[in-house]
């Protein structure tokens, strides 16, 4: 017979949407654990550029939810943990050539279908940002996002009372039944209600059936400079071109270039299908650099002071995992996210946590939300498809 539950929910993955789950179990008053192997925004969140950004996100559900989870994290940040977290800032996408510029007109129609609180504010040329560089042929300015940067979010989160660390911790096993769950930890087991799975790339070593797959991004950082050089990312329309359903249309780098708030730049991102941070690619990185200097030629004076491969959990469907296994409700899923996470960490850490109190989706998401379940990859939806 399975002992009793030393908690009500335990959670496997202390990155930015583990941590937003925990916090809002916490508050509900739940018994949580949080387990992960080295400790808090190990991986790719705190890896991350930190953009809050609904224009980059793959149309469609996505979109929608990353429109919802933005207003959700303005009002996180206003009193609540993600205060002196998360910052409102412009963000500018650029674009030339044909492939772009039409990906950037996508762009438009997309943020005006989801009517929420990102919007164009200027549609123009170079001039619209004072240092563009010639390369640049058009240029569509949004208000409304922002920037939060996720081992600072992931920290914020965690502190809440309630919430038990567990790290560092290997999970051997993870063991569901028709009552909780059991965590095999090696030299302990941990029992739960349910578990949050919000595993990223390690997802696949414990949930071999689900399409996650470990996918690299080369980035870089630069040295410090003036605080105010670009007032907000500066974002290449094959960015958002890598997001669709033809990424081959991008022709020239997906280059992002964001600025820090220590003077520093953030500049990314490739798509490599590897889980490798080791393999640094300066063929790649040359490319990015050639482009982002390219288009904002003041990055020609900085120094790169370094160059890492980040790894971010990806789905074959380019749509997050979210929801409980059809064969074991009493694990949740909360995973795939490539880069999505620190948008949608806040909306999705919420909706996890209802799953795991039994309550339904909050309203106006249900469709969108329901999008994501892992339920769209058992046998009998992928005999519907074919």
């Amino acid at each position: 017979m399975p002992q009793p539950p030393d908690f009500d929910v335990a959670i496997a993955g202390a990155g930015i949407v583990g941590a937003s789950a925990a916090w809002h179990l916490a508050g509900a008053g739940l018994r949580v654990a949080v387990i992960d192997a080295v400790g808090p925004a190990a991986a790719a969140s705190g890896a991350s550029d930190g953009a809050v950004s609904v224009a980059s996100k793959k149309p469609g559900p996505l979109a929608r939810l990353a429109s919802a989870a933005l207003l959700y994290t303005r009002v996180l940040s206003q009193g609540g943990p993600l205060e002196g977290a998360f910052h409102a800032r412009p963000s500018y996408v650029f674009g030339q050539g044909e492939a772009e510029l039409a990906a950037m007109d996508a762009l438009i129609a997309k943020l005006g279908q989801i009517a929420g609180p990102v919007r164009v504010v200027a549609d123009g040329g170079r001039g619209l940002l004072p240092g563009l560089g010639d390369s640049v042929e058009r240029l569509v300015v949004l208000d409304g996002e922002g920037h939060m940067p996720g081992h600072k979010a992931v920290r914020a989160y965690l502190a809440r009372p309630g919430i038990t660390p567990v790290w560092p911790a290997h999970i051997h096993a993870i063991l569901p039944d028709d009552t909780g769950v059991t965590v095999d930890l090696g030299d302990r087991r941990l029992r739960a209600g349910r578990l949050v799975a919000a595993l990223g790339v390690s997802t696949r070593d414990h949930f071999p059936d689900l399409p996650v797959l470990p996918r690299a991004g080369q980035l870089f950082v630069t040295d410090r400079g003036p605080a105010d050089a670009l007032p907000g990312s500066l974002t290449a329309a094959a960015y958002l071109l890598a997001k669709t359903e033809t990424p081959a249309a991008a022709r020239l780098p997906p280059v992002v270039i964001d600025p820090l708030v220590t003077g520093q730049f953030i500049v990314g991102s490739s798509r490599e299908d590897h889980g490798d941070p080791s393999q640094v690619d300066f063929a790649t990185l040359r490319r990015l650099m050639g482009r982002a200097v390219d288009a904002f030629p003041a990055l020609a004076g900085r120094r790169v002071i370094r160059a890492f491969a980040g790894i971010r959990a990806a789905v074959a469907d380019g749509l997050p995992i979210v929801g409980p296994l059809p064969d074991a409700p009493h694990v949740l899923m909360a995973t795939g996210f490539e880069g999505d996470g620190i948008c949608l960490s806040a909306l999705i850490g919420a909706e996890v946590a209802r799953m795991a109190r039994g309550l339904g989706p909050s309203d106006g998401i249900a469709a969108d939300l329901a999008a994501l379940s892992p339920l769209r990859f058992t046998p009998s939806r992928q005999e519907g498809r074919a």
